[in-house]
């Protein structure tokens, strides 16, 4: 890779495209005005520094987060990743004039899965439509080297101890990625089970202004860290309802079923079920589990059928299923099913007119989660599993 000429550390300074201001100046999914904002903030910083980042540098660079889950994150804390390879770079925006020291959130630091290599200090301007990187520092300098502040849970180092020489920085990652750069972290401890919708309720308040400085920092992290968590949370913040809890299909080999999910018999007509059934007969096998849940719609009732076949000691077979319901044979209206990750990326999709099925198989791993969206004549429905 080419380097560009040198430039001196003080004209690290980008200009903000007018139609990428213009772009980002329309973040409505957050759940109040400062969410908005550090939205705003965040998505014209990334959008600003990646594409230069990419054009000159390191064409490699891509952002962590898909651009539908930014708003998620930055509705709770200000800060957006690049990555290139191994190496992550955190840029944290800020419009302050005042430049003598560099904030980092602590969850960009101390949540194993979030934390990065190296730290950029980016000065966002909107009124002059410029941006300027003020230098940067590592993880493991942050950790040893700059001061915690308990209040806000940000760390802290003075601008004088930031590294300023960005063609450096790029030639390191270019070409030593396995620079040693990072502290060594703990794991953030999972949260009982019984404890997360009562925190999800009230961290999801959106009176909650600063839901992150609520709770201690364990608890936190351990919300926000994991994408199904994080996304209950944000839906709760945004709609004032949670989303919908996720449901262990592993669980269900050990006999442990939420009532919620019915045999198929109380669920389906006796010609549905033998269509739902795998192979096309009524009889279940013992390694098949099959139950459903039925949806009421303003034009009708359908019902979500979910089957599940244990393959391997790792691997299950998974059958995904939507019929009318309540005595019906048509659907009630266009109906489509979509398989999304948990944080909302879509892996498949499938649709059917109102007179028939629709049925979708595929394979997952243990722990693996997804979400179901069903959409039936102009209503929404979710559901979220984990094998």
């Amino acid at each position: 890779m080419t380097l560009s000429a040198f430039i001196e550390p003080t004209d690290w300074v980008l200009e903000i495209s007018p139609d990428g201001q213009a772009a980002v100046g329309q973040h409505q999914a957050s759940t109040n005005s400062w969410g908005r904002w550090n939205a705003y903030l965040n998505q014209l910083c990334l959008d600003t520094i990646l594409p230069w980042l990419q054009a000159e540098y390191l064409p490699t660079a891509t952002a962590w987060l898909p651009s539908a889950s930014n708003p998620m994150v930055w509705d709770l804390v200000t800060g957006a990743v690049i990555t290139i390879g191994t190496t992550r770079i955190a840029l944290i925006p800020t419009e302050s004039i005042d430049l003598s020291e560099l904030e980092v959130p602590q969850e960009w630091v101390d949540i194993p899965s979030w934390a990065a290599d190296y730290y950029l200090g980016v000065q966002v301007d909107s009124d002059e439509r410029q941006i300027q990187i003020y230098g940067y520092t590592t993880h493991q300098q942050l950790k040893t080297q700059g001061g915690y502040d308990p209040i806000d849970r940000t760390y802290c180092v003075d601008s004088d101890d930031l590294n300023p020489d960005l063609n450096g920085l790029w030639l390191t990652i270019d070409r030593y990625p396995i620079t040693a750069t990072r502290a060594a972290l703990a794991p953030i401890p999972d949260l009982e089970i019984d404890r997360i919708t009562p925190l999800i309720e009230r961290l999801g308040n959106p009176t909650e202004i600063i839901p992150r400085l609520a709770v201690p920092f364990a608890v936190w992290a351990a919300i926000i860290e994991q994408p199904e968590l994080r996304q209950r949370l944000y839906q709760q913040r945004q709609t004032g309802q949670s989303a919908p809890a996720i449901t262990r299909l592993s669980d269900w080999f050990q006999g442990q079923i939420d009532t919620i999910w019915q045999t198929l018999d109380l669920v389906l007509l006796s010609p549905q079920i033998t269509t739902a059934v795998r192979g096309g007969s009524s009889t279940l096998t013992p390694s098949d589990l099959y139950r459903g849940k039925v949806y009421t719609l303003a034009t009708g009732q359908i019902a979500l059928a979910i089957g599940i076949t244990a393959i391997s000691n790792i691997e299950s077979r998974i059958d995904i299923q939507i019929h009318p319901a309540g005595g019906s044979t048509h659907l009630p209206g266009a109906t489509s099913l979509r398989l999304l990750t948990v944080d909302g990326s879509e892996i498949g999709q499938a649709s059917a007119a109102v007179t028939e099925t629709i049925q979708f198989q595929f394979r997952a791993n243990a722990g693996e989660q997804f979400q179901v969206e069903i959409v039936c004549a102009g209503e929404t429905r979710m559901e979220s599993f984990q094998l």
